[in-house]
C-alpha cells in the first residue's frame, strides 16, 4: 500500500506533458571507448550506459569534473551486465567522466546539459556512433538515417573521399593517419578517426 501511495506522488509531482529523452551511451570494451564520447542533452533527460560488446574486463562510470550542486557518480561494471547505469543529471553544465582503470588508455567522455530547447530538428550525437577507432579496413557509421552522406578530409583540409554510406565507408585506401569525416545533415558532424 505505502508503495502505491509513492507511486501516485511521484506522479502528482511530474509536470504535465513534460517530454524527456533517454540518451545510450554505450561502453565498448574492445576499444576501451564510450560512444558517443561527447553528448549534448536537456535538463531532466536521462543517461544510460550500455555494453556495446560483451565486458571482458571491470570498467566504471565515473565523474571527474562536474558542475557544482550536481550528483557525483561512481559505478563500477563487470559482466554479466545487460543495464548498466542511469543518471538523470539536475543541474545544467558540463559532465566530465572517466573509467578509472582505464583513463590510461584516454577512456574519457562528457556531456553537457541545457536547460531548454534549441528548436533544431537535427539528429543529436546520442543518435550518431562512428567506429572503430583506430581503423584499418571499414569505418561504420550507425545512425537512425539508413543513408548518410559524407566527406572525409586530410588534417590540412584536402577531400579524400566522398559519397553516401548505408553504414560503411571503406578507409582501406587511406594512408596511415588522422582524419575527419564529415556527416552532412547531422549535428555534430565532424569526427575524426584514426587510419592504422
Amino acid at each position: 500500500m505505502m508503495k502505491k501511495i509513492l507511486s501516485i506522488l511521484l506522479l502528482s509531482l511530474m509536470p504535465l506533458g513534460a517530454k524527456s529523452t533517454t540518451h545510450v551511451i554505450l561502453v565498448w570494451d574492445g576499444y576501451l571507448q564510450f560512444l558517443p564520447s561527447t553528448l549534448e542533452v536537456e535538463l531532466g533527460d536521462t543517461i544510460q550506459w550500455l555494453p556495446l560488446d560483451y565486458p571482458s574486463m571491470v570498467h566504471t562510470v565515473t565523474s571527474s569534473n562536474i558542475p557544482p550542486g550536481a550528483v557525483e557518480f561512481d559505478v563500477i561494471w563487470q559482466a554479466p551486465a545487460d543495464t548498466f547505469f542511469q543518471y538523470i543529471p539536475a543541474v545544467p553544465g558540463l559532465y566530465e567522466y572517466v573509467c578509472t582503470p582505464h583513463i590510461q588508455y584516454d577512456m574519457v567522455a562528457s556531456f553537457n546539459v541545457v536547460d531548454g530547447t534549441s528548436g533544431i530538428n537535427e539528429m543529436n550525437q546520442s543518435d550518431v556512433f562512428v567506429y572503430p577507432n583506430p581503423v584499418s579496413e571499414s569505418l561504420f557509421i550507425s545512425s537512425i538515417q539508413k543513408k548518410v552522406c559524407y566527406r572525409v578530409y586530410s588534417p590540412s583540409g584536402k577531400l579524400m573521399l566522398e559519397g553516401i554510406s548505408f553504414g560503411e565507408v571503406d578507409v582501406s585506401s587511406l594512408q596511415k593517419g588522422t582524419y575527419f569525416i564529415e556527416l552532412i545533415g547531422i549535428r555534430p558532424r565532424l569526427y575524426s578517426f584514426l587510419k592504422e
